[in-house]
């Protein structure tokens, strides 16, 4: 959550916590742009841990240009926010109510896939914290044989998402974590595998510039709570620091 209070007795413009600057480098773009010199305070509040590759910046960065268009009544689509992001670092798709394909580098939606059913996600957190502009400027090591399976599991989460198949959706995600490896490297990748397989689980993601990785579940399986307090123990016992997270559905 971000809030924006505009003060036109000064030129200063601050944001706490302090250490939010690209959320006020960005508000000072949007302020210069709408021609008002004034200052004024942002005020940012998020419970996701940052570094982890939770996309705790894009989330910081996209309300608060909403919070900063919202006083100073200015209209911030989708696009005017890609093109302010694009300028401070690469970033995901958190601007849409739905499930996107997004360049993250160049900050431009691809496509839009969808919707699924909620799932849970046991997380499990290997520790440290990546800087996601550092891990980006890092060349990516992958073949032209690579590039085409990305194709490929983009196409089946595609056909995944509109088939609503969550089953599919574990599968692409566990190929893309395997994926991953040579570029941010899971010590925990192939344990977090072995639990989600005794468990039942859909399959694994990762944070791919971060320090994360979750098992997926159903939530709408009878076995769920089950399942869950099952992987959770696993996890904890293997890696710690567990967390479990639900994700959205945009219907």
């Amino acid at each position: 959550m971000a809030r924006f209070e505009p003060d036109p007795a000064t030129d200063v413009l601050h944001v706490w916590p302090p250490h939010k600057k690209k959320a006020l480098a960005l508000t000072a773009m949007i302020m210069e742009d709408a021609g008002l010199p004034a200052g004024g305070l942002l005020r940012i509040h998020s419970t996701l841990p940052e570094g982890k590759g939770l996309a705790s910046s894009s989330a910081d960065l996209v309300a608060t240009a909403r919070a900063v268009a919202n006083a100073l009544d200015e209209a911030m689509p989708p696009r005017r926010i890609e093109a302010y992001l694009a300028r401070i670092e690469p970033t995901d798709g958190v601007l849409y109510s739905s499930i996107v394909a997004f360049h993250h580098r160049t900050v431009r939606l691809r496509a839009v896939l969808g919707s699924l059913p909620s799932m849970a996600v046991v997380a499990a957190d290997e520790g440290g914290a990546v800087d996601t502009v550092a891990f980006n400027s890092i060349p990516k090591p992958f073949t032209a044989t690579d590039k085409r399976e990305y194709v490929r599991l983009l196409d089946r989460i595609t056909g995944a998402i509109a088939r609503r198949d969550l089953a599919e959706v574990g599968r692409v995600a566990t190929a893309s974590a395997r994926m991953n490896q040579v570029l941010r490297h899971k010590w925990s990748l192939d344990g977090m595998t072995d639990i989600c397989r005794e468990v039942g689980g859909l399959g694994v993601v990762v944070g791919h510039s971060g320090t994360t990785l979750g098992i997926l579940l159903d939530t709408a399986s009878p076995d769920c709570p089950a399942q869950l307090a099952a992987a959770a123990q696993a996890c904890q016992e293997l890696v710690g620091n567990v967390t479990v997270y639900r994700t959205l559905s945009f219907d």
